[in-house]
């Protein structure tokens, strides 16, 4: 059985985009476990998203078409499928060196360890561009699943998508979590795409801002289809 699990979020994204992301995670030095969900994608894109499937990958379709898309549920449904030690969120438009798993999982021996990686940005032509500044990463956030079941994942009240990954990261370290970046060691890069507004992101942040949330969130029924 694979160490971790790597949980991808998709809702009608373009094929080659999603194919170079499954294929540098097929590709890696340290092998893990795949979960792709899907929030409310045509039926055309599920067909060949079903493509994609294999013995190290497993699509969960959730259908949602009529309902906002919300990462943080999407990402909370594929945790509750995953049976491995770690688990990893990570964004279907990166790409990552054949050593990235292998990188995160060396930070992971480290008991009581969030672990993040800064993503490159590419350009149209697949060139690198920027460096992102470091900073809470929805594109890489891997820590044990223990954890993730204790706190019932991503809170669900964030929408779309914004702030729901520093909003994690901020309850592990108040947990007594320790961040460790692997940057300085591995390369994970953003694929060039138009970009997404997210129409909810000031009711986002307004919500991160709030003090003395909870640790644990969503209730008992979190992460459900």
């Amino acid at each position: 059985m694979k160490d971790i699990t790597a949980v991808l979020t998709i809702r009608n994204r373009p094929e080659k985009l999603a194919r170079n992301c499954i294929n540098s995670l097929l590709a890696q030095t340290c092998p893990c476990e795949i979960i792709l969900v899907d929030f409310g994608s045509s039926e055309e894109n599920l067909k060949w998203e079903r493509s994609l499937t294999n013995e190290v990958v497993t699509l969960i379709g959730v259908k949602k078409d009529t309902e906002i898309f919300n990462k943080s549920r999407a990402l909370n449904i594929g945790f509750k499928a995953a049976n491995t030690d770690y688990v990893l969120s990570t964004d279907i438009d990166c790409v990552f060196a054949p050593n990235f798993i292998e990188e995160v999982m060396r930070a992971l021996e480290i008991p009581k360890t969030v672990a993040l990686c800064q993503k490159i940005d590419l350009d149209k032509e697949g060139n690198e561009r920027a460096l992102h500044e470091p900073s809470a990463s929805g594109s890489c956030i891997a820590i044990d699943r223990n954890w993730i079941n204790k706190v019932h994942g991503y809170d669900e009240f964030y929408t779309l998508w914004g702030r729901e990954d520093n909003d994690l990261v901020d309850r592990a370290v108040q947990d007594g979590y320790i961040v460790r970046w692997v940057t300085d060691k591995t390369k994970m890069y953003h694929q060039w795409h138009p970009p997404a507004i997210s129409n909810t992101l000031k009711k986002n942040v307004w919500y991160y801002e709030i003090t003395n949330k909870p640790l644990v969130r969503n209730g008992e029924r979190w992460g459900e289809l």
